[in-house]
């Protein structure tokens, strides 16, 4: 590696922890006043507040490192542009891709490091977030708002309720499938309510077939008036599990998913998850994606200031990245565009405009 390549790494690199730190800081801050009245009136131990705040560095992380990252690309690149640095490198015969080279190579490193984040401690950060928030903090948390079209997995079974009441400890218009070994839906049940009594769930008025590997009915249904199902999950914490799982599971386990919706023909949340599991694909690298698209900009920004104008503009040009995004999403949702493609699109956008940019620049 050359001796520039160290140089510009060691300013994006410092300026880039300086930052996100900082943000990291704001958030701390901002969650405090927030919960403080909680915090106050459960009294929890030092330690547990602490293993709270910990945990929520993976999730923080994510969130605030693509605001960071443009930050520090457009700061460096000031400061350089300030100091006649570029132009001596331009004028020493080093080409622009070649001083652009450290800055995406360690966009790259970053992205890289926040897949291995949210697949490998997202999920598990998280669950120790909520236990916690349940536990300690917000003792009296309880999911009191009816949901409609609960869909939820369970070891090896697969969960559709019409509407799910946590206050009234119900599951209503139930539907369960249930996987054997080879990972072939084996039973599909039908139940008017799952109700919890306090000790274990009880399914009412149950239907319940026996399918083979085709997926066709074995003869006669068998009945039950009520039937106990093996659902581990308390309702106090089965909306939480479900909340947590949809926003923060890995690809691994979204893979699965999709796989057993397609498999019961479930379209319309087989579409909804295929959005989601592109969308986790591409957040990662909306680092690498972002330092791709504003490299033309920070490349011929020459201000005085180069903080306070480095801050807007990271800012701004994050904000547009996400807007896109959004609107992708929102595409593949209305079956506009193909819903595998749609949160690829603003990445697509930003990494054309930022390649042609660089192309282009004398």
């Amino acid at each position: 590696m050359r001796i520039l390549d160290k140089y510009i790494l060691k300013k994006i690199f410092s300026c880039y922890v300086f930052i996100l730190l900082v943000f990291i800081i704001l958030y701390f801050i901002i969650d405090i006043s927030y919960s403080l009245s909680d915090i106050l009136k459960s009294k929890p131990a030092v330690s547990i507040l602490v293993s709270y705040y910990l945990n929520m560095i993976p999730l923080i992380f994510l969130t605030v490192s693509p605001f960071s990252i443009p930050i520090a690309v457009f700061y460096t690149f000031g400061e350089l542009n300030r100091n006649n640095e570029i132009l001596s490198m331009r004028a020493s015969g080093i080409s622009i891709l070649r001083i652009a080279f450290p800055v995406i190579f360690f966009a790259f490193m970053v992205s890289s490091a926040s897949f291995i984040v949210q697949e490998k401690l997202l999920l598990t950060s998280q669950k120790k977030i909520e236990d916690i928030k349940i536990r300690f903090i917000k003792k009296d948390i309880v999911a009191t708002s009816e949901e409609v079209n609960f869909a939820f997995t369970s070891g090896d079974m697969i969960f559709f309720a019409g509407k799910f009441s946590p206050r009234e400890k119900t599951l209503y218009d139930v539907m369960i499938f249930k996987e054997n070994e080879k990972d072939n839906i084996a039973t599909e049940t039908f139940a008017k309510n799952v109700v919890y009594n306090g000790k274990e769930w009880l399914a009412n008025n149950v239907m319940e077939y026996t399918l083979d590997e085709d997926g066709k009915n074995l003869g006669a249904p068998a009945y039950w008036k009520q039937k106990i199902v093996l659902l581990d999950e308390k309702p106090e914490t089965l909306a939480f599990k479900k909340s947590i799982l949809s926003q923060f599971a890995p690809l691994k386990i979204l893979k699965k998913e999709m796989y057993q919706l397609r498999k019961i023909k479930a379209i319309d949340k087989f579409v909804n998850l295929q959005i989601d599991y592109n969308r986790k694909m591409a957040e990662p690298f909306s680092n690498l994606f972002l330092v791709i698209g504003i490299l033309p900009v920070a490349l011929e920004i020459k201000k005085r200031r180069a903080a306070f104008s480095s801050l807007g503009t990271g800012v701004i040009f994050s904000f547009i990245y996400y807007t896109f995004m959004y609107f992708g999403l929102a595409l593949g949702k209305a079956n506009i565009i193909l819903p595998a493609f749609s949160p690829w699109l603003a990445p697509l956008f930003f990494v054309s405009v930022g390649i042609s940019g660089l192309l282009f620049i004398k």
